[in-house]
Formats: structure tokens, sequence, C-alpha cells
């Protein structure tokens, strides 16, 4: 007579889908009883399938018993679309075998002697009823559903086996039905609808004696099976964040670093904000190049710009990124906002980061991530989490973050994620006399000294170069600034040439090429206007070598 085997110490069966055994805090409990219920859809038989085939050894074996749901031909049919799928494990490390016409027979009465018997000839590690749902469905009444949950249980265990029961269960049913109460774990598989799309969540609602992770998981399913992003959440002992002001790390701007005492803090979080078009993006990959150039791979994680787009502009300033990637200093994460699971992409973010060993992240922008994220908690939870992590693992990070408003009041944040960064830039447009400007000025530098000054700055083709200090009574942060009051010579000349003037005055002595970077004049143009000035004595010619310098004599 076959006896049953002797029990082991209680082990922890790994599931072997990334992510899991995380939130399981290392597998599934060996010697068992496991629901895994959802509703059609969900991801039940394919998670089963994965657990049972990264697992079925000769050692190991697996036994898939199925009672009146898909076919087994069926579904070893739709299995070798998925590359955990042997098919040298099947018929010898698992074993497919269909007991619903047994079952339907004999009926509920019976049901457990069937499995056991099956149990006892092919001795498995490994069992999996699909669907345990429809042999409970066959129950006269709660009492029987009881007994036959209690019998299978021990007959199982006792057998040195580690089961999952595969069923579509209500929430209902989870509460009230008897079986749930002894069953060991219970993990929930949810596709939920939100917004336009659905999105497949497992749940852990019960492991007994274990530690795991609570709430919802996001997982997705592909070629390879599933797999699960653990829900971000904070650290219970987040560990000791000391930004060293002693290092210090360049902008790859050297004027704004001189504003920052020499760069940002290594390992600090820097939110630039600004509105649209101001050089927030800009900014950004001057961190990042300038990083690279010095040996520190970086990160880019963008939701607009695609990594084509993005190189064409980065290559209009000089900045190759596509050999940067080549040579592995460099990846770019491009997602659509338009389907953002903030969960996931975290996990996407860190993997790139660890991938190349990173050193630097741009994040562009948390606009974007605050629109395609509805929940607003779940937002601050992403950026918290993950900015948070970068700072442990001394990466600097630097975040965009778009203001709406071109002139007049500004908020920084909506939702308060700013208290989560460590320095503050600011990017405004100006309305100068007549033209557009912009401005930059360092809001915060936490436990440092920072310039308090608002500088201009023009975006040429060699990136961004910031100028002189602002030279106006009040409102440069409202964008319209209040400056003394203009020559009354300047109000009879037409405006190109006043423009000229303006611009000579504010930056001093000038080549032609400066001036016509500056004013957006063809040299032509900016020739013949400069003449009249001249004989107008506006403007006066100064030689340095060859090259002719002009300057403003109002």
């Amino acid at each position: 007579m076959t006896t049953p085997r002797s029990r082991k110490s209680l082990g922890k069966l790994p599931t072997n889908i990334p992510g899991l055994d995380s939130i399981l805090s290392g597998g599934i409990p060996e010697l068992s009883i496991n629901i895994v219920t959802g509703p059609p859809g969900a991801g039940k038989t394919i998670f089963t399938q994965q657990i049972l085939y990264s697992n079925a050894s000769p050692d190991r074996k697996a036994l898939y018993l199925v009672t009146l749901s898909e076919p087994s031909v069926k579904l070893l049919h739709y299995l070798q679309r998925f590359s955990f799928f042997d098919a040298e494990k099947v018929g010898s490390d698992v074993n497919y075998l269909d007991i619903g016409e047994v079952i339907r027979e004999k009926g509920l009465e019976d049901a457990t002697n069937v499995i056991v018997k099956h149990v006892q000839e092919h001795k498995p590690s490994i069992v999996a009823i699909d669907s345990f749902k429809a042999i409970h469905d066959m129950a006269k009444d709660p009492v029987e559903v009881r007994k036959f949950g209690y019998d299978l249980s021990v007959q199982l265990t006792t057998w040195g086996v580690t089961a999952l029961l595969i069923g579509e269960y209500t929430p209902e049913e989870i509460e009230s039905e008897p079986i749930f109460a002894i069953a060991d774990g219970i993990i929930q598989l949810h596709n939920m609808h939100q917004g336009l799309h659905y999105q497949r969540y497992v749940n852990v609602l019960k492991l007994r004696g274990e530690s795991y992770s609570t709430g919802l998981h996001p997982f997705d399913i592909d070629s390879t099976g599933l797999t699960v992003y653990p829900r971000i959440k904070t650290v219970e002992e987040p560990g000791e964040i000391i930004l060293s002001q002693r290092q210090r790390v360049s902008t790859g701007v050297e004027e704004l670093d001189t504003m920052l005492e020499g760069g940002v803090p290594q390992g600090s979080a820097t939110m630039v904000a600004g509105g649209a078009g101001t050089g927030k993006t800009l900014l950004g990959l001057h961190l990042i190049t300038a990083g690279v150039a010095a040996g520190e791979p970086g990160v880019i994680v963008t939701f607009q710009e695609n990594p084509q787009q993005l190189r064409e502009i980065a290559y209009s300033f000089g900045w190759d990124l596509e050999d940067m990637e080549k040579q592995g200093l460099l990846v770019h994460l491009y997602s659509s906002p338009v389907e953002l699971q903030p969960d996931i992409h975290a996990a996407r973010v860190k993997e790139a980061v660890k991938k190349v060993g990173a050193k630097r992240v741009l994040l562009d922008s948390l606009k974007d991530i605050e629109i395609a994220t509805p929940d607003k908690v779940r937002f601050k939870d992403y950026i918290y989490s993950l900015v948070n992590q970068f700072k442990l693992q001394g990466v600097t990070t630097l975040l965009t973050n778009e203001i709406p408003e071109m002139f007049g009041p500004f908020q920084l944040s909506e939702y308060g994620v700013s208290f989560v960064v460590d320095n503050v830039i600011l990017l405004r447009y100006l309305e100068l006399t007549g033209r557009m400007g912009r401005a930059i000025s360092i809001m915060k530098v936490r436990g440092s000294q920072h310039s308090k000054e608002i500088r201009s700055f023009e975006i040429t083709n060699q990136g961004i170069r910031i100028d002189r200090m602002v030279q106006a009574h009040t409102g440069v942060l409202t964008g319209i600034p209040v400056f003394k009051e203009r020559n009354k010579d300047l109000l009879y000349l037409p405006n190109k040439a006043r423009y000229v003037v303006e611009v000579l005055q504010e930056k001093g002595l000038s080549s032609a090429d400066t001036l016509s970077q500056l004013t957006g004049l063809a040299l032509d143009d900016l020739s013949q206007e400069l003449e009249t000035l001249r004989e107008q004595g506006m403007v006066v010619v100064a030689q340095n070598g060859d090259q002719s310098l002009y300057k403003a004599t109002l």
C-alpha cells in the first residue's frame, strides 16, 4: 500500500512570477491550500500555469486537474504561445487529467476520493484544480461545502501537496463561503475598468501565518507570462539621506553653477518650474549630457518627446543622444501619458536606472504625470517614492514642472509635491520693452547659500546662456518688470533701431554675430541698422583685431 510522504518542514514555493514573490515575502507557503480567484479574463489560468511550469521537475511534479472548465487539449494549444511553457515537461513533470466526467457521475461525495486517488498515483508536490468553483457549485448546502473543503485540505496536506484551487468567486462569496475560512491563502485577480482601458491587479487577501504586502498590485500579461509590479509605498525605514554640500554636480550651464555656489548638491532633487517653452527640458538636457561627459550615466524619462524627437532636438544643440545610448551611458524611457499606470511606470524607471547605473535622472514632466494620474494621492505617492529612493541611491534628479501662467502669479504645485524636492529653479517669461525675454532665478537650495539675483537668459544654438541681472525696480517675478524711465531719445527711433539699441544697452560691447542671435535680425538688415545708428551717434564701433564691436552711447 502506498503511504503518504513524510511531512516536510514548512518552506516557501516560489511563484517565479516577476514581482510577485516580493509581495508574498518569498512565495506561497508549502503544504498550504490556496484559492486563486477572479472574473473571466483576469489571468487565473495563466497565473497558475506559470507557477506550475517554473517549479515542475522530476523531483517536484505538478498535477493539473480539469473539472468542468477548459479542456486540457485546448489549454495546451494556447499555452504554447508563452515562453514559460515547456512541451517536454508535459506528461512527465506536469500532468493533466480531466476529472469532470467522474465528478458529474459520482457527485461531490466522491470528489475528494477521486482527487486523492490521482495524487496517490502521480505523487505531485503541486496540485491545481480548475475550476474548483465548478465542484463547489455541485454542493447541496454550505455544510457539505465545508465538509468537502476540510476533508480535501487534510488529505492534500497529508500527502505533502501545495494546492491551488481556481475559481470565479464573487466578492460576496469570498466573504461568506466556508471554503475561504478553511483556505490558507487567497489570491484575487482583478481586471478593472480605468478610463478607456482595463488594468489588471493582484490582491493578496490572506496568507496564513505569513507577512505579505497588502493592496492592489498592477500586473500585465505578455508572451513571457505575468509580470507583477508591487504597488508604490513609502519605505518604513527609508534610511538616512545625507546631502553633501561639499560634493556638487554641475548643471552643464556654467553661469547657473556659479549662481548655485558650485552646482546642485549631489544626490539632491531639483524642480525646474516654468511656462511652456521657457527651457525646462533644455536645462534638463544640460544636466544629463554634462553628466555623461563626466562619465556619469543618465536616464531621461519623457511623456511628450519620443526618442527620435528628443534626439533631433538635442542634436540641434550639439548633443548626440543616440551615441550616448549606444555607449551604454544613457537610457531614454518614453511613455505615453494617455494610459500611464504609476506603479508600473515607477518600476520601469527604477529598472532603467539600475540598467546603466545612472547617477542623474531627468523626469520631464510632473504636469504630464499629474494629468495622467486621476488619483492625486497616487500621484504624490509616485513622486515621493521615486525621488526618495533616488536620494538614498545618491542619484541626482531633475524634475520639470510646467506653470500654466505665462505672466502674473503662479503656483509651483497644485498637489503639494514641491516639499519633496531640495532645490527649486524658476524660469519665467518677461515682457522687455516690447519684446519677449526670459529670466531665471533660484528660489531654494536646501541647506546652502545661493544667488538671489534674477538674471536674463537666452537660448542659443549651444543651449542656455545666462546673462546679466535684470535691471528693473520691481515686478520681475510677475513677468512684467517695471524699469527706470526710458531715454527720451529712443522714443523717436523706428522700432527695429530702438530694439537694437536696447539690446546693446543691456549686453554691452557686442559683435554683429552676437547681436544677430540676440535680436533675431538677419546680418544684412542688422548691418544697415547699425550703420544708421552710427551715423546718428547712437552707436560707436571699436575694433578688436579683425572683429568690429558695437556699443550704445545712450
